[in-house]
């Protein structure tokens, strides 16, 4: 090789080596980029999901909507521990899902008021618990009031419409049941307390909730039934 072959070589050698250098660190750099970006969550928070109201916050009483006619009501009835019936098309806050602490997996689960077909309430525990105060300002010491409120803990067993099951926890959230234009709000507690003097049967809470076009039907005609009965006469 002469040396003039050996000088034309040398600036395409160059060449070369500057072009693998640009494309190793381009690879670098979107390895790098793919380290920093996170991995997607196996869970879709309902919290992070877009609602289709825009960028207003959400209210179960939006008045782009007439009350019961949400597309993401569903059919059926709360019952009561008093034995009473709400029928009426049932629904949680807009764009939420039910959050429970699934007591199980000892995770939080997020589900669909209408990917539910039953929902119920199970008492862990409950009792009178007895008010104390202080006996003065600044003793320690505690009188007992002669007072007594009730107290309860709840809770949920979830039945999907797969029957799969969810136990667990439920801090406070609230199913809306619209019923011939009128709306009642219940809360799925975890803890329930209620007033002085009262007692556990005065701390009326849900029993279950059945979702459902059946279970809507029975319990509008039983509702039917109630109302159409007579009032009770009374003796002379």
């Amino acid at each position: 090789m002469t040396e003039h072959t050996r000088w034309t070589l040398v600036p395409a050698v160059v060449c070369v080596l500057l072009v693998a250098g640009v494309a190793v660190r381009a690879g670098s750099a979107d390895l790098t980029a793919a380290a920093k970006t996170p991995a997607e969550p196996d869970i879709t928070f309902a919290e992070d999901e877009d609602d289709a109201g825009g960028s207003t916050p959400g209210s179960p009483f939006a008045p782009t909507n007439e009350a019961g006619y949400r597309n993401d009501a569903v059919p059926g009835y709360i019952e009561l521990s008093d034995g009473t019936k709400r029928p009426g098309r049932i629904y949680t806050t807009r764009a939420k899902r039910l959050k429970i602490y699934n007591l199980k997996r000892k995770i939080y689960e997020f589900v669909a008021v209408a990917a539910c077909k039953r929902i119920e309430g199970v008492v862990e525990w409950e009792r009178l618990d007895r008010e104390w105060r202080f006996k003065e300002a600044g003793n320690p010491e505690k009188v007992y009031t002669g007072r007594a409120y009730p107290l309860r803990m709840h809770s949920w067993r979830l039945t999907l419409r797969n029957d799969h099951e969810i136990l667990g926890h439920i801090l406070g959230q609230p199913l809306y049941v619209v019923h011939d234009g009128k709306t009642e709000r219940f809360i799925l507690h975890k803890r329930d307390k209620g007033p002085k003097g009262t007692q556990l049967e005065d701390l009326v809470y849900i029993r279950r909730v059945v979702l459902g076009p059946e279970a809507y039907n029975e319990a509008l005609e039983a509702l039917k039934g109630r109302q159409a009965k007579p009032p009770a006469q009374e003796g002379p």
